[in-house]
């Protein structure tokens, strides 16, 4: 594999929690707005539908992801948020907001060891690029284990275009401050005053492109995982409007 994994902000245990939290309601905002994410749910919801699966386990949530429009927009499915760490105002946020079908977990809940008893079909959105190889292919490998549907599902891609959008994210991010919640003295200062939250997000976009995997990866970590009974599908989403490709891999049991 020739990606290149750098460190991202986000991932560093020593980030202050302010700092990440800001960076993940600023993607949050995005994917919101760009609804990066709804050309996937037919497709999740077909995996769910041959599995079985009552419950959505979403990894890697940051400030909760997609899920806030989605189940607004009328999606009926349950929907647990968890993080290795946790952005709780914003859960709790999202939480309140869907309360019938969105709960989270407030404890670090760490992608790579899934606490038993947190079963449904997991979830990673823009997550999976942040783990390096033996580990990306060690999740595949306990989903399998576990006989738990997964889906992955990335917009970081390494071409031009993606490339220039991330030389954009600092001016989005100082033009989006005012308008995020709850609007705090540490979201203007630390976006605008002295801007570390753009220039954090700046520096782990481009991170995420290098760390990007192809689709042709995907499907060498899901083959590396194995099982017969165990089936995988590798694609690529380009909805018609914003034309951003998501990348996925989604692998579920082939008996349920």
């Amino acid at each position: 594999m020739r990606r290149l994994h750098l460190f991202e902000f986000e991932d560093q245990s020593w980030l202050p929690d302010t700092l990440r939290n800001l960076q993940t309601d600023f993607l949050r905002q995005m994917s919101a707005f760009l609804h990066l994410y709804e050309p996937t749910v037919p497709l999740i919801r077909r995996v769910m539908e041959q599995t079985g699966a009552r419950r959505i386990i979403d990894l890697c949530s940051g400030a909760g992801g997609p899920w806030g429009e989605l189940l607004k927009n009328g999606w009926r499915v349950t929907v647990t948020l968890t993080d290795r760490y946790p952005n709780l105002a914003a859960f709790a946020s999202m939480q309140a907001s869907c309360p019938e079908r969105l709960d989270y977990r407030a404890e670090p809940i760490d992608a790579r060891q899934i606490p038993a008893g947190l079963d449904g079909m997991r979830i990673l959105f823009n997550g999976f690029h942040h783990f390096r190889p033996d580990e990306a292919r060690a999740i595949l490998t306990d989903a399998v284990a576990r006989r738990a549907p997964i889906g992955i599902f990335e917009v970081a891609e390494l071409t031009t275009g993606k490339l220039l959008a991330v030389f954009s994210v600092p001016l989005l991010a100082l033009a989006a401050a005012p308008f995020g919640r709850p609007l705090s003295f540490s979201r203007i200062f630390w976006s605008w005053c002295v801007p570390l939250v753009p220039v954090c997000l700046l520096w782990d976009g481009l991170v995420s492109l290098l760390r990007a995997y192809t689709p042709a990866e995907l499907a060498e970590l899901a083959t590396a995982a194995g099982n017969d009974d165990f089936r995988w599908e590798v694609g690529r989403i380009v909805p018609p409007w914003p034309r951003i490709p998501v990348t996925y891999l989604v692998g579920f049991p082939r008996s349920p």
